[in-house]
């Protein structure tokens, strides 16, 4: 006879049976007990899960500290590694520098395409005029 008349518990993931229950986190998604071993072995998924992590454009998995945060102004999620962050860098100063459709280099003045016009980025005078009489 068990101590209280308590039923014996088994693991949900191994099925076996148990006599120290570990509860599940919430983030697992699991219902039930789990032994000691499988505890365990979630929590070193967990815990690599949060180590390690891939690269939003090229996929190669590294550690978190060696990932970079993208910048707000790219409206993007995840981590990049430091070529792809380079890169994108490199694309987003050319949208910020360059004419979108010619490519002539700014200089102090620089205009928003309308949303209409489905063009990314910013337009020279020249070419704003030219889209303006085009579409608009």
């Amino acid at each position: 006879m068990k101590l209280l008349n308590r039923k014996p518990s088994f693991c949900t993931i191994c099925k076996k049976q148990i006599s120290h229950k570990h509860k599940p986190k919430r983030e697992w998604a699991i219902e039930g007990p789990l032994c000691a071993d499988c505890y365990l072995n979630k929590m070193h998924e967990q815990y690599e899960i949060g180590i390690k992590q891939k690269c939003v454009v090229c996929g190669i998995e590294k550690k978190v500290p060696d990932l970079w945060e993208p910048r707000w102004q790219w409206e993007m999620k995840g981590l990049f590694c430091k070529k792809c962050f380079d890169e994108k860098e490199q694309e987003f100063h050319k949208l910020q520098d360059y004419c979108s459709i010619c490519g002539v280099k700014f200089g102090f003045l620089r205009y928003n395409a309308k949303s209409k016009w489905k063009v990314t980025g910013q337009l020279c005078k020249d070419c704003w005029n030219t889209q303006k009489a085009k579409e608009g």
